[in-house]
């Protein structure tokens, strides 16, 4: 027999899961603790499967209730993404879409997408969170973020997942316009030891690589005098003339243009990533984040043609 799945049903149970209490859901819900228990019994009764083992200091969870959850929280926030929208379209306004960025995309990329996009649909808005890949996957699988604009992961996208690639974007040593080797042409890898480095974390994959880089150039890897992702703390520092880094060039392209940030020439120094639409696998998109990927589509073709700094 085929199980059906209420959305009031599936509310009360993440309640009831969230809160390892009948008692403490049912009050967070305005709901009798025993209509509350009755409606988890239902639901329990329609799936055929034990979602909660009761004891005296609560609800456990089962194995069922676990994968019931992960699945559970994606399709409720899809549900409360689709009422929005029908809402928002009732009174002629396409809708929000709710977007993750790389911190990379967002001084430049991102800013002449959203431009391109308000142009057309004025109406559109966008929510837009800021992260790194690990946490972005997260919240496009968990159903808060429609869609992801990210760098891939080295090995391979988390379960749930699909991704299609925007453009390619390079990891490259960079430095600020007044630093000694700004002018040096050709740079050794001996040359980059001299100075100190803002890095990447050294517990990720790009760390790593860049480590890897230095190996294949028989050299050390560098001294990591800061480590950090904060953008507006790399191009500051850079600013002071003694720091090199290696970033994405999305994200110094702009200084790039200005001739503030100077990309050195190091052979093997580079690290090339695709930057991808991720969204989990299977999913129809609302139809602002439709037209907002529409735009960036655009804007990568645009960027693929334009001429490198």
């Amino acid at each position: 027999m085929t199980a059906t799945l209420n959305h009031l049903l599936l509310d009360h149970f993440l309640a009831a899961y969230e809160a390892r209490s009948l008692g403490k859901a049912a009050a967070l819900l305005g709901l009798s603790q025993p209509a509350l228990s009755k409606s988890v019994r239902k639901l329990e009764a329609e799936l055929g499967l034990p979602l909660f083992e009761r004891t005296t200091s609560g609800l456990v969870p089962t194995l069922y209730a676990e994968t019931l959850s992960r699945r559970g929280q994606a399709i409720r926030a899809d549900l409360h993404s689709c009422i929005a929208e029908l809402q928002k379209l009732k009174h002629g306004e396409i809708g929000e879409v709710r977007m993750g960025v790389a911190p990379a995309l967002s001084p430049r990329f991102l800013p002449l997408a959203i431009a391109a996009t308000h142009a057309r649909h004025p109406s559109l808005t966008f929510a837009v969170r800021e992260g790194l890949y690990d946490s972005l996957a997260q919240d496009v699988v968990d159903g808060e973020l429609d869609f992801a604009l990210t760098n891939l992961p080295f090995d391979r996208l988390a379960a749930g997942l699909e991704a299609r690639e925007l453009f390619r974007d390079r990891f490259v040593v960079c430095c600020g316009a007044a630093h000694p080797l700004a002018r040096k042409g050709n740079v050794q890898a001996a040359d980059l030891l001299a100075y100190p480095w803002i890095t990447p974390p050294r517990d990720g994959m790009v760390w790593h690589r860049l480590v890897d880089l230095f190996a294949a150039a028989k050299a050390l890897p560098p001294r990591a005098a800061i480590e950090t992702t904060s953008a507006a703390l790399i191009m500051s520092l850079l600013g002071e003339g003694r720091f090199l880094t290696f970033v994405p060039r999305q994200l110094v392209l702009a200084e790039q243009l200005r001739g503030e940030v100077i990309e050195l020439t190091s052979a093997g120094m580079v690290l090339e990533r695709a930057i991808a639409v991720v969204s989990r696998t299977g999913r129809e998109y609302p139809m602002a984040a439709r037209l907002a990927l529409e735009a960036c589509e655009a804007v990568a073709l645009q960027m693929q043609q334009a001429p490198k700094p």
